[in-house]
């Protein structure tokens, strides 16, 4: 402890005085190794310290009071001054502090420096492991093969080697390299190893051999809740939820280990979809019996996923109980008011944040703002973002693409072209960049101002601005949605002469252009000539001739795909249920959506909805009543299904089942006024005038104005 002490000191003069720091340097790196016991220069106090505390004392010094750069190198050449520099203990330490002062180099020199290259995997380990700390993957895997590849050394790895080698690989995705080092880890018997087991289970995860993973993971024979968030997050990350959520279950129930941040974060990131939302709402209850809720980690992820499933209400909710925001958890937050069409709360959040909390705007928190300055037509509010936050006195934020490019699409959306313009033209950020060429087409489509996309796509060519898959993309899907014909063709001619016929998502997106124009037969000549057919190229068909009304040639290209061996998908089932709709042919249908399970495909709200409304085209009201009357559904869901009931009961005059639909919409959107119409309307085609002006009464009552055109609304 007096040499810590000496050391402290002389670490608080060297602040004061660089000129008694370079001076005890020198003295201590010109002095030469002592031979004897007692250094000549060593203080009278310290001569009766022995070789072994010396030794103690440096490596405490190193290891627990070094926290700066200056008083390292000191240390050092303490180290050189007492003999110790060839010591595996203390140049462990000191290689392991090089690197956490970030000196990767000075760490890799001290270790060339020792003697020969160390037997023992300690030092080889401290190195792998400070290339990995710095950011360093490939450097930590050079010194690994370095390792197994000297034969002189005599040094094998050992389970903490394997673990590094590991990891580097998964962190490179360097997986085939990763299988052989699991492999020879494996043969020394260290794959059951918690640490190197770990590692593997990621390796393995990361490179979509998630039975492989699993192996692993079953043989290892001890597993902490890091090795069980590895396998949970590795089947997250696949979106196979029953599998992550039986094992969060085996965890908590089997293995006795609590919910960690790790696993509910990688489980909340698997309900991404309205249809998951109950069990997304289930695990928020765990989260609150556990206490994570005061988590921001878990929190932020939290509102991602109600944000994600479209439960934007909720998610306002959660936001305003939040203890602890952070930036992440405000982004998250504006970002869903601009996925709900809501950009006036985005921009109302976005500037309360500005002027009532210290959150500086990241990159995700404008880009969010800049859409919502873009769905409002609020371009002076984009400008001010511009003026503040990516003028040139801000180097990060003005030199990101994908700001600027946001921003050109904002003016563009906002109808400013001479700005977009002027940008596309002039800036170096974006001139000659066929992104924000697309963002600007993209905001032209948006607007109906197709004579701009069409010219915009001219102007790229005559700069020099290749026309890339994206850009095709968007313009059929421009053309497929206003049947726009002629231009289609033209389209079509530029991808022959730019070579991406040959393109399949191109020729896809060709078969469903040709189909929205009328024109079936080119439809049918594109498909064919694509030589390698997905299940998309054959679902893009099936729908072409659905949408021409030729429902008997879309169940031919549906049997050819069948006997071809490729597997429909949610799409294909989508496309022929509402084909068999239009058609009336309902017995049909209730067989495709019956056989959808031995596909392995589950019906989703999509498939439900085809069949609901097939039961009403056919007047079948009581099937499609009972469809639903068993079905949970989401609030916006069932509204839409119950909606297209009672419009049917309205056509067909079921006044039952029409009150039964009216009182589940009434309750479900108690303010919309079509639901009271539909149902008057049902009173009045069956002669019921009073029960219809009581509807009317109510309506006034409410507070609801009468609806246009319609003459007979005051006949309450």
């Amino acid at each position: 402890m007096i040499l810590i002490r000496e050391l402290e000191c002389y670490n608080n003069r060297c602040q004061t005085s660089p000129r008694a720091a370079r001076a005890f340097q020198t003295h201590s790196l010109n002095e030469s190794s002592p031979t004897s016991s007692k250094p000549q220069w060593l203080p009278n106090h310290q001569q009766h310290l022995t070789w072994q505390q010396l030794k103690e004392a440096l490596a405490e010094a190193i290891s627990t009071r070094c926290f700066s750069s200056k008083l390292l190198r000191c240390l050092h050449a303490r180290v050189v001054t007492f003999g110790l520099r060839h010591n595996l203990f203390v140049s462990t330490l000191l290689i392991a502090k090089y690197f956490a002062f970030g000196y990767a180099g000075a760490a890799r020199l001290l270790f060339d420096g020792q003697y020969g290259r160390p037997t023992k995997p300690l030092l080889w380990n401290s190195v792998i492991s400070g290339y990995l700390r710095c950011g360093l993957p490939r450097l930590a895997l050079d010194v690994f093969r370095e390792m197994t590849a000297l034969s002189s050394t005599k040094c094998e790895p050992d389970r903490n080697t394997f673990h590094l080698a590991i990891t580097a690989c998964t962190r490179l995705s360097e997986f085939e390299v990763g299988f052989v080092i699991g492999d020879h880890a494996r043969s020394l018997g260290f794959d059951s190893n918690i640490l190197v087991g770990t590692a593997l289970v990621v390796l393995h995860a990361k490179a979509g051999k998630l039975e492989s993973a699993r192996q692993v993971f079953d043989r290892m024979f001890v597993k902490d809740a890091v090795s069980w968030n590895a396998m949970i997050s590795g089947y997250s990350q696949a979106g196979l939820l029953s599998d992550a959520m039986d094992l969060f279950r085996n965890m908590r129930l089997v293995d006795g280990i609590s919910a960690t941040e790790g696993s509910l974060v990688s489980l909340f990131s698997c309900f991404g979809d309205e249809d998951l939302v109950r069990n997304g709402e289930a695990l928020h209850a765990l989260v609150v019996m556990t206490g994570f809720d005061r988590n921001l980690l878990v929190s932020n992820s939290l509102l991602e996923m109600y944000v994600e499933c479209g439960c934007l209400e909720i998610a306002v909710q959660l936001f305003d109980t939040m203890v602890m925001k952070d930036s992440v958890s405000w982004s998250t937050i504006i970002g869903g008011y601009v996925k709900n069409e809501q950009p006036s709360e985005a921009l109302k959040t976005f500037y309360w944040m500005l002027y009532n909390t210290w959150i500086s705007p990241t990159r995700p928190i404008l880009l969010n703002a800049l859409l919502a300055s873009a769905s409002m037509g609020d371009w002076e509010t984009g400008k001010w973002i511009q003026m503040n936050y990516l003028s040139s006195n801000n180097d990060e934020m003005a030199s990101d693409a994908s700001l600027i490019t946001t921003l050109v699409y904002m003016y563009a959306r906002c109808r400013k072209m001479e700005i977009s313009f002027e940008f596309l033209e002039t800036d170096g950020r974006v001139k000659g960049d066929g992104i924000a060429w697309n963002a600007v087409i993209k905001a032209c489509s948006e607007v109906g101002d197709f004579h701009q996309v069409f010219d915009l796509s001219l102007k790229m060519q005559r700069r020099g601005i290749p026309l890339e898959r994206a850009t095709l993309l968007m313009l059929l899907s421009i053309i497929s949605t206003n049947s726009l014909s002629r231009k289609g063709s033209e389209t079509h001619a530029l991808i022959v002469k730019k070579g991406f016929e040959s393109e399949r998502t191109i020729a896809n997106s060709l078969i469903d252009m040709y189909a929205r124009c009328g024109s079936l037969e080119s439809s049918y000549n594109i498909f064919n000539g694509i030589q390698e057919k997905d299940v998309v190229s054959w679902s893009s068909m099936i729908g072409a001739y659905a949408q021409n009304g030729n429902v008997e040639g879309a169940f031919d290209v549906f049997a050819l795909m069948r006997e071809k061996g490729m597997r429909p998908n949610h799409f294909t089932f989508i496309t022929l249920l509402s084909a068999c709709s239009h058609a009336g042919f309902v017995e049909k249908g209730r067989e495709l959506f019956a056989s959808m399970e031995s596909y392995g495909l589950s019906p989703s709200i999509e498939h439900l909805a085809c069949l609901v409304d097939m039961f009403c085209r056919a007047g079948l009201l009581v099937q499609a009543h009972d469809l639903l009357k068993d079905m949970k559904l989401e609030a916006s869901t069932s509204c839409i299904l119950w909606g297209t009931l009672l419009s049917a009961c309205r056509m067909h005059g079921n006044l039952v089942i029409g009150e039964v639909a009216a009182s589940h919409l009434f309750l479900l959107e108690p303010e919309n006024a079509a639901n009271y119409l539909m149902l008057a309307d049902i009173y009045v085609l069956l002669g019921k005038t009073e029960n219809s002006n009581a509807v009317f009464r109510l309506l006034r009552e409410k507070g609801f104005e009468k609806r246009p055109g319609c003459s007979w609304f005051e006949a309450g």
